[in-house]
């Protein structure tokens, strides 16, 4: 049986500056903050966007992992 979760995200594009693709930060109301660099492509984003998102679904804001073991499991 497939479970559907319901997230409250906003997205936000925006010049970074530097080589991050995109951050994620979980806000005060539990929603979601998705910011994604615009000096990517339009498929560049949309790639850091599933990226992201797959933290969400996985709940990584509630783990005890390092950032490296995050972006290890997230990449799998």
């Amino acid at each position: 049986m497939t479970q559907i979760y319901e997230y409250d995200i906003n997205t936000f594009i925006i010049d970074f500056g530097n080589s991050i693709p995109a951050t994620v930060t979980i806000n005060e109301d539990g929603s979601f903050s998705i910011f994604l660099n615009a000096r990517l492509s339009y498929e560049q984003r949309m790639q850091a966007y599933l990226h992201e998102m797959r933290h969400i679904q996985k709940n990584d804001f509630f783990t005890h992992n390092t950032v490296n073991e995050k972006e290890l499991y997230n990449n799998h």
